[in-house]
This record gives structure tokens, sequence and C-alpha cells, in this order.
């Protein structure tokens, strides 16, 4: 801004950025009105000493500067704040991810054993029936053989 510009040449500033809080030589910060014509009314930032002993090279800074520096803080901020979110999240998808493998991995593994018992057993079952028809079948034969010598 021009304004500032030519305000900053008789009130040089101390490098700093958004809202001041003191001044460099420690003293408080207060807000003052510009009386110059070019800039009537128009807020900033002074120390109470400064306005006093105006040769001196203390804190100078408009109010609308400032305040726009901080939102450019807030949104530089703001910018690695999501970035970081957006990272978390990346990190937090891909263990999920691994997870959900690890997990499933183990689930077909145990149901794969449960399957297989159940084979083993489905499989016993049947050996003992097929072990009691073999007898039944033998004792029906033999009483045949019985009934079929007994009536010749």
């Amino acid at each position: 801004m021009t304004s500032s510009s030519t305000s900053s040449a008789r009130f040089p500033r101390i490098s700093n950025h958004g809202v001041p809080t003191r001044c460099w030589c420690g003293k408080g910060i207060t807000t003052f009105g510009s009386s110059t014509a070019e800039n009537r009314y128009r807020q900033f930032y002074r120390c109470q000493i400064a306005r006093d002993r105006q040769t001196e090279n203390h804190l100078f800074k408009w109010i609308d500067e400032a305040l726009i520096d901080e939102i450019r803080m807030a949104d530089a901020k703001h910018e690695r704040v999501a970035q970081k979110i957006t990272k978390f999240e990346e990190r937090v998808m891909e263990k999920v991810k691994s997870e959900i493998v690890r997990v499933e991995a183990e689930i077909s593994e145990k149901l794969k054993e449960k399957v297989n018992l159940e084979i083993a057993r489905v499989s016993q079952e049947m050996k003992q029936k097929l072990k009691i028809a073999t007898v039944a079948m033998v004792v029906v034969g033999a009483i045949v053989g019985i009934w079929i010598s007994l009536t010749v």
C-alpha cells in the first residue's frame, strides 16, 4: 500500500508478523488512530514510548495489515493441519487395510480347520455306519444261508 509505505518511512517497522503484543523495547502495544490526511482515522499499533518519542525506532503496524497477516498465518497453519490430517488418514487406512487382510487370512485358516475337522468327523461317522451295515449284511446273509440250508 502506498499509504503504509509513506507512514513506514516516518515510523520504520520492526520485522514481525500478525498482531503484535509487545514492542522490541518490551513495552505493551496500544492502538492509536492516524491523524494524517493520507490515513485519517486509520488505526495502528504502537507502544506508548514510541508515541511520546516519535524520533525513536519502535514498533509500528497498521491494524488492518496485522489482521491480514494473522489471517494468512491462520490459513497457512490450517493448510499444514489439513495436510497432516490427510497423511494421518492415509496411514490409518493403510493399517486398516492390512488388518483386514490379516483378519481375513486368519478367518480363512480357522474356517479351513473347522471344515477339515467336520469332514474328518463325518468320514469317521460314515465308516462306523458302514461297519454296522456290513455286519448287518453278514448276519442277514448268514441267516438267509441257514434258512436256505434248512428248507432245502
